[in-house]
C-alpha cells in the first residue's frame, strides 16, 4: 500500500511539479549564471590551457624517430610542469632546442572547445584576457607567434585582449584559468583566484578549483563567483 501511494505521488501532477521544482532549485537557470558572471574579468593562460602545447612538442621531438610512442606516453603523463625536467639531464638541451624552433608557437592547435568558450565568455559580458608568458629561451619569437595564433583563431578584434607578461601576479582579474600548478611572482597575494586547467602535472593539487574541459567553464566560474 505504501509503495502504491509513493508511485501515485511520483507520477501525479503535484508530484511531478515537486520533482521539477527540485531540479530547478539544484541547477540554476542559465540566465542566473549569466547574471553572476557578467562584468567579471577572467584571465586565461594559453599554453596547455587553450592550446595543445604538448601535441606540437611530441610531433617535433619525435619526428623521424622510433621513439614516438615512448615520447608521447612520457609527455602525456608527465609529472613536471617544466618540459625539460621530464627528461634526463643529457637530453634537456635537445628538448629546449625544439621549443626554440621557428614556427613552434604559431603551429599550436586549440584544445577542443577552447575557442568557442572564449567567444562565449565575451558574449556573456565577461571581460576575458589572454594572459601568457613567453618562453625564456625564445621570448621574442614566442611572443610574436602568439599574436599570430590569436589573430588566426580568434580574429584581429581579439588582439587587444592578449597580454604578454612574465609576472601574472601583477594582473588584475577575478579569476585566472591556468594549467601551472602554482602561479607565483613578486606579489604574494594576487587579486585573482586561480582555477586550474587540468593537466597530469597538476593532478595532485587539491586545494584549488579545477576546470577539466572547456564545456564546463561557466559552471565552474559560477560556482566560485561568490567565494
Amino acid at each position: 500500500e505504501a509503495g502504491r501511494r509513493r508511485v501515485e505521488h511520483q507520477f501525479c501532477y503535484n508530484g511531478m511539479c515537486d520533482r521539477w521544482q527540485d531540479l530547478i532549485d539544484r541547477f540554476p537557470h542559465e540566465s542566473t549564471k549569466s547574471e553572476k558572471i557578467k562584468g567579471k574579468t577572467v584571465l586565461v593562460d594559453m599554453d596547455n590551457t587553450i592550446v595543445d602545447w604538448d601535441a606540437e612538442f611530441i610531433k617535433r621531438y619525435s619526428d623521424g624517430s622510433s621513439r614516438h610512442e615512448e615520447i608521447e606516453s612520457l609527455i602525456r603523463n608527465r609529472s613536471h610542469f617544466e618540459i625539460e625536467r621530464n627528461f634526463p639531464e643529457p637530453e634537456r638541451k635537445a628538448v629546449l632546442e625544439v621549443v626554440r624552433q621557428p614556427g613552434f608557437y604559431c603551429s599550436l592547435q586549440p584544445i577542443p572547445g577552447a575557442i568557442d568558450a572564449l567567444k562565449e565568455m565575451l558574449a556573456e559580458g565577461v571581460d576575458v584576457r589572454l594572459v601568457t608568458s613567453p618562453h625564456p629561451t625564445c621570448y621574442a619569437s614566442c611572443a610574436s607567434e602568439k599574436y599570430k595564433f590569436v589573430e588566426k583563431y580568434l580574429g584581429p578584434e581579439f588582439l587587444p585582449r592578449l597580454v604578454i607578461v612574465r609576472d601574472k601576479t601583477y594582473m588584475f582579474g577575478d579569476f585566472l584559468i591556468d594549467d601551472k600548478p602554482h602561479v607565483t611572482g613578486s606579489r604574494r597575494d594576487p587579486q585573482w583566484n586561480h582555477i586550474l586547467f587540468s593537466q597530469p602535472y597538476n593532478a595532485d593539487i587539491e586545494d584549488k578549483p579545477r576546470l577539466s574541459k572547456w564545456a564546463d567553464w561557466k559552471r565552474v566560474v559560477c560556482q566560485h563567483c561568490a567565494k
